[in-house]
Parts: C-alpha cells; structure tokens; sequence
C-alpha cells in the first residue's frame, strides 16, 4: 500500500470539513432533504420511476415494442417538464447550483496552485471566471 502524505490527507480533510460546513453545502442538504419529504416530488418521482421500470421492461424483452418504448419515453419526458415546474425541485436545482458553483470555484483554485501555467484557458466557461481574480 502506498503511504500517503499525511500532510496532504490532513489537509484533504480539512477542505472536506470546510466544505460540507459552508452555506453552499448546509444549503443544498437541507433543500434535498425538504424535497424528500414534499408529497408533489414523491408522487412524480414515483411516476418516473415507474415509467422508468417500463421502459427496463421493454428493453430486455426478446422483441422490443419500440412504439411503446416512444410512448414511455415521450411520458417521461412530459413528466420531467412537469417535475421542473414544481416549487421544490426549482428549489433544489438552485441550490445544487450554488454548490456547483462553489465546488468549481474550489477546483479552479487547486489547478491554479498546481497548474499555473495551465489553469487559465482564456474561456471563462471552464473556470467561471475564478482564475481572473
């Protein structure tokens, strides 16, 4: 087994702390944990899953009715739009985001110290901007 730098795992574990400690993070845990818990989320997620078994169904039958794997597909479909639309997964999408954004900002942050040659593209889709700063 390689011996890691204890250093470094010590560290790791810090970000790790600080991480899962910031706002970002706390929030996104609580809104999918509130989202768990809302009946108009569970009911759809029931109904996609449902569809989603279907279509598994479909798919491992010797002679596949590719219509009816159209149909389930268009269903399914119609219910992400529809999951979408809901107050808590618009919730839950916005505070994904925030920690998606913050966790790009931290990977932007460790390819600057460990690649500064590297970590600037010039497209500030790649790195949103960070390594301007």
């Amino acid at each position: 087994m390689i011996k890691m730098d204890q250093n470094v795992m010590e560290k790791a574990k810090e970000l790790a702390l600080a991480i899962a400690s910031s706002q970002e993070f706390i929030v996104m845990r609580a809104t999918e944990d509130a989202a768990a818990q809302d009946e108009a989320m569970a009911e759809a997620f029931g109904k996609y899953e449902e569809l989603h078994q279907e279509i598994e169904a479909c798919t491992a039958q010797e002679q596949p009715d590719f219509e009816r794997m159209a149909q389930i597909d268009e269903q399914m479909k119609k219910l992400q739009q529809e999951m979408q639309q809901l107050p808590m997964a618009q919730a839950m999408q916005k505070a994904r985001k925030g920690f998606t954004d913050m966790m790009a900002a931290v990977n932007a942050e460790l390819s600057k110290v460990l690649s500064p040659e590297s970590s600037c593209s010039g497209d500030c889709h790649s790195c949103g901007g960070h390594c301007h700063h």
